[in-house]
């Protein structure tokens, strides 16, 4: 199977697509000291109730250093999501009372994110990052999480 075929018509009729700008991420960066407002990440969802797939897009870049990354959430209803490192180069930060565990994701090895855990992706690399997640559309993500462990360049 070509995957890269199968990504581009993902990324061409999804059923949902969302768009991530700095402006929608400021509290997530310490030092945001951007005057523009660059995409930091898309996510193309595919729906095949109640399984949902998405495919997360993250730019390479960085914001005073730190590293483009997503919002990160945890599931309000607590249920597990899979991740697979499709392209590119990238870190899974979870977290779960405050202690972050890091994953360096290796490409088509599936992650589980356990049920409780925070999560949150980070492009370490010089290309876009291509993460293809897999979750139960009642996982109702929640955004308001404070996670601890920062990702630097030269770090």
């Amino acid at each position: 199977m070509n995957y890269k075929k199968t990504i581009h018509n993902f990324e061409k009729k999804p059923d949902e697509v969302h768009t991530i700008t700095l402006a929608d991420m400021k509290k997530a960066y310490k030092n945001n000291l951007q005057t523009n407002n660059p995409i930091i990440y898309q996510t193309f969802i595919k729906k095949f109730p109640p399984i949902q797939l998405g495919l997360t897009v993250i730019n390479a870049g960085t914001i005073n250093k730190e590293f483009f990354m997503t919002r990160g959430h945890i599931h309000a209803k607590k249920t597990p999501e899979f991740y697979i490192l499709l392209e590119g180069k990238g870190i899974l930060l979870m977290q779960k009372a405050d202690k972050p565990k890091v994953i360096d994701l290796k490409k088509g090895e599936v992650v589980l994110i356990p049920e409780g855990y925070a999560h949150r992706l980070i492009n370490n690399g010089k290309k876009k990052l291509k993460v293809l997640t897999i979750y139960h559309e009642d996982s109702k993500p929640n955004y308001n999480v404070e996670f601890k462990k920062r990702f630097l360049e030269n770090e």
